[in-house]
């Protein structure tokens, strides 16, 4: 896919990839920023969905109409690294859908703050309730104790007292500026007339203010252990998590086929076959590898019996030191990289995925075409650049645990 590049004058780039013949277009407002610059949590969340919730000249209820009128499916995502409003559109709306663009970005009122502010109470609330969705919390939030990244969902409980408009009014202003943003249209478009649009509809985006710096993680010095109880939990919740390779390093690809092999790839990993299949230990198992812009992290976690809590943390000491002491076979380097390749391309079937995928890449500073240079680097993984990555998973090691209070108590 051609990616064509261009910059309005006052420092907004657009990223234009046209797809002929294809019914629905896609574009992507990306502001840089997301969770990494809030100075609270939960700032970028809120600011991001009052974007949608009125304007000076429509309310929420106008802008909800309007949008299904017309069979247009805009939504906002609040990411680590940045804020994206995605829209997905017959090619017919394209008016419609900058003006409503444009009015959101510029003229947002954020007056349904309050309420905004007790429904994801209410939302954080509710997962917290669930083990699973708890122990990962406490896990990002202690690995990530001193960085943004943190700012999970218990985070967010314990902070919110600092919340007010006034602070994500505040926030929002000083992440709006072209420079820092991407405008990203995938679809069936003419080059020229686009560039012409986006240019009337985006050109008078406030520019100029500096990237936000914000400091890399200060990792723990020690193993940490965190738990909660939760007495009605009918399973054990055990996460344990690592520093990772951060998103565009060098050792990112190695990371990634190692993760699928140890833990993220379907049913056939390691952790499912071993942990699951045949120890039993296991309702469910696995691991991801989530690179950001500043670090990355890998997570293991499993749902289990309370009493295989220790069977299970010793399961994944014992995978691990597989990984990095026995080289993975022909076979199961071949096996990741087949994944891998076909989760691609899956994952860029429509004009919204490819849409986000270029929006994002760019912003982060990668260049728009970073998947697709990725998958070739992936293609090139060695069996001993995948032992080395396996060597990345050391101490310190954050690890949580939910499970019911007798359970608990018995975890050192």
């Amino acid at each position: 896919m051609e990616i064509q590049t261009s910059t309005l004058t006052n420092g907004l780039p657009l990223l234009l990839a046209p797809m002929p013949e294809t019914p629905r277009m896609a574009l992507a407002v990306t502001i840089d920023g997301g969770v990494r610059e809030e100075p609270v949590a939960g700032v970028g969340k809120l600011a991001s969905r009052l974007l949608l919730k009125g304007t000076a000249r429509r309310t929420a209820e106008q802008i909800a109409r309007e949008l299904d009128e017309r069979a247009i499916d805009l939504h906002e995502m609040s990411r680590a690294d940045c804020t994206v409003l995605l829209a997905v559109f017959l090619n017919t709306a394209l008016p419609a859908v900058l003006d409503v663009l444009r009015d959101v970005l510029l003229h947002s009122t954020f007056r349904d703050y309050p309420r905004e502010l007790e429904k994801l109470e209410g939302e954080v609330r509710s997962s917290q309730d669930m083990p699973a969705a708890l122990a990962n919390s406490l896990l990002v939030s202690t690995l990530f104790a001193t960085h943004p990244y943190g700012n999970s969902g218990l985070r967010f409980l314990e902070t919110m007292g600092q919340l007010s408009e006034e602070l994500v009014r505040a926030w929002y202003g000083s992440e709006l500026r072209a420079s820092r943003m991407n405008v990203t249209v995938v679809g069936d478009f003419a080059v020229d007339e686009m560039r012409e649009r986006l240019a009337e509809t985006f050109g008078d985006l406030p520019s100029g203010g500096a990237p936000a710096s914000t400091a890399p993680p200060t990792p723990v010095e020690a193993d940490r252990l965190v738990t909660a109880a939760r007495p009605d939990a009918q399973q054990a919740q055990v996460y344990q998590g690592w520093y990772a390779p951060r998103l565009g390093a060098a050792a990112q690809a190695a990371m990634t086929v190692m993760n699928t092999i140890f833990g993220g790839g379907g049913l056939s990993n390691r952790l499912f076959v071993n942990l699951r299949d045949r120890q039993g230990l296991a309702y469910s198992v696995s691991s991801q590898y989530i690179p950001m812009r500043d670090a990355g992290e890998v997570i293991v976690s499993i749902g289990t019996s309370p009493e295989n809590i220790a069977r299970a943390r010793q399961g994944f000491a014992e995978q691990i030191a597989i990984m990095r002491e026995t080289p993975i076979t022909p076979d199961e380097l071949h096996f990741a990289k087949g994944r891998l390749r076909g989760a691609y391309v899956l994952s860029h079937e429509t004009t919204s995925q490819h849409c986000l995928d270029i929006a994002v890449n760019h912003i982060n500073g990668l260049g728009p075409d970073y998947s697709a240079r990725l998958l070739e680097r992936l293609e090139g993984v060695t069996v001993a650049e995948v032992r080395d990555a396996a060597c990345l998973l050391q101490p310190p090691t954050v690890t949580a645990i939910v499970a019911r209070d007798d359970a608990v108590a018995g975890v050192a």
